[in-house]
């Protein structure tokens, strides 16, 4: 895809995500709320999954909190993981198998050193303390962490990431 046609998707995507938050001014409740339903490998729909939360949009000032977890978790393995899986004879679908694998390895591996930088920093978008967070269902932060993330990707910040980095 030219940078023109991406360009374009990515701000028709923002267009469409904007839209969708009619409702909720904020554009982030998500308490209550579940993904809709999907089917699984068998073909059989699987339940939705609730939030017991709400996050607020992320700001400049989270910027610096998520730097810091990317430093201790030590992101810059994953481009090594990538450039390693890369250079052999090997698929597409087999270089994003085990560059999937080798990246979820790493994040593993170091979560543990950023784990009270993670949980303080998702504290103060969900405004739900610390320690009541560690005591939630199994998964509630991962979710926490997958749907802020999904959120973001529309953001202005990964626009102009994208053309920085192109």
């Amino acid at each position: 895809m030219k940078k023109k046609e991406m360009e374009k998707a990515v701000s028709e995507e923002a267009a469409a995500a904007e839209s969708g938050r009619q409702g909720d001014p904020a554009g982030t409740d998500t308490r209550g709320k579940a993904e809709p339903l999907e089917e699984d490998a068998e073909g059989q729909e699987e339940q939705p999954i609730a939030r017991p939360y709400t996050l607020r949009h992320l700001k400049d000032r989270d910027l610096f909190p998520m730097l810091k977890i990317l430093k201790k978790i030590d992101i810059s393995n994953c481009k090594d993981a990538f450039i390693q899986t890369a250079s052999g004879e090997k698929t597409l679908e087999e270089i994003g198998i085990a560059v999937s694998i080798d990246i979820a390895d790493i994040l593993i591996r170091n979560m543990e050193k950023a784990e009270e930088d993670i949980y303080g920093l998702w504290s103060d978008l969900s405004g739900i303390p610390a320690e009541e967070m560690r005591e939630m269902e199994f998964g509630t932060l991962p979710l926490m962490i997958m749907d802020t993330f999904s959120e973001a990707r529309d953001t202005s910040f990964f626009r102009v990431l994208s053309r920085f980095l192109s």
